[in-house]
């Protein structure tokens, strides 16, 4: 297949599949990148050239067109400076969680040996973030999914950072040392099962639904579960950091701004003006 043929198949073939153009053009490129070239220089090239390892090309192609997310075919995102391997076991980062560690990190700029726990800690990115730009603090990550930890603890591997990690529910009693954490940090699952139908196919279907959903009674019920681990977790003057649903923002400042044990509860918005975090200090 020449390099002209192969051009018009890519973008014949996305386009197919649904795909709206301009996303179809973001994914020549970075395809273009991926092989080690780039758009321009593709386009440089003689078009009637026969394009090397030509199977191969096709086969991404075909994952493109099944709408698998660049990142599971490319096996890595790059998040705060780093790049960490990603594929089906865990979310793959977005713009928006690493926008709260930039959060995060701009309220407690000194490298002290502070303690930080990432709950839900998936890929381990947020984890990963606050150690590779605090080395000195004292951080861990926790999650349920003995997959999503097997997936984080490669990448700590591959950052050669020092990250605790444990397998740990949020539905479990609160157990361990109390009240010895500075800083607490999730992402948890926020979306509703009802909301699922109009996720897009590159999330709904190749991203862990245990990451994604929460139960179906209650869509703030891991926020509640966070509000009691946190209580029983931060010391006095602790930070909780939270990434919610832009729907339910409100609702989950809420749940701390009625209890008695925390202060400066706070609704953050992000990039796209959107009410995505929520911040609380343990009195």
């Amino acid at each position: 297949m020449t390099r002209s043929d192969f051009h018009a198949h890519f973008h014949s073939t996305l386009e197919a599949a649904g795909i709206p153009l301009e996303e179809v053009r973001a994914l020549w490129a970075r395809w273009a990148e991926w092989a080690g070239e780039s758009r321009l220089g593709y386009a440089l090239r003689d078009p009637h050239e026969t394009v090397p390892e030509v199977e191969r090309h096709l086969e991404v192609l075909r994952r493109l067109a099944a709408l698998e997310p660049w990142a599971h075919i490319a096996g890595v995102v790059d998040f705060a400076g780093l790049q960490l391997g990603i594929d089906r076991r865990a979310l793959i980062p977005r713009p928006e969680t690493e926008e709260l560690l930039g959060f995060l990190l701009a309220k407690h700029p000194e490298n002290a040996p502070l303690r930080a726990l990432d709950w839900c800690t998936g890929s381990g990115c947020l984890a990963l973030g606050m150690k590779h730009a605090r080395p000195a603090w004292d951080v861990a990550g926790w999650d349920a999914s003995a997959d999503a930890l097997a997936l984080a603890r490669s990448n700590g591997r591959r950052t050669g950072l020092d990250i605790a990690w444990s397998e740990m529910s949020l539905t479990d009693a609160p157990s361990g040392t109390s009240h010895s954490w500075d800083i607490m940090v999730s992402n948890p699952p926020y979306i509703h099962p009802d909301e699922s139908e109009g996720l897009d196919a590159s999330v709904r279907d190749y991203e862990p639904a245990m990451a994604l959903f929460s139960p179906m009674e209650d869509v703030l019920f891991f926020y509640r579960r966070i509000a009691i681990w946190a209580d029983y977790q931060l010391r006095s003057g602790g930070v909780l950091w939270l990434e919610c649903h832009a729907n339910h923002a409100a609702a989950t400042s809420q749940l701390f701004a009625e209890a008695s044990r925390w202060s400066h509860v706070q609704i953050h918005r992000d990039f796209c003006a959107k009410e995505r975090f929520v911040t609380a200090q343990k009195l």
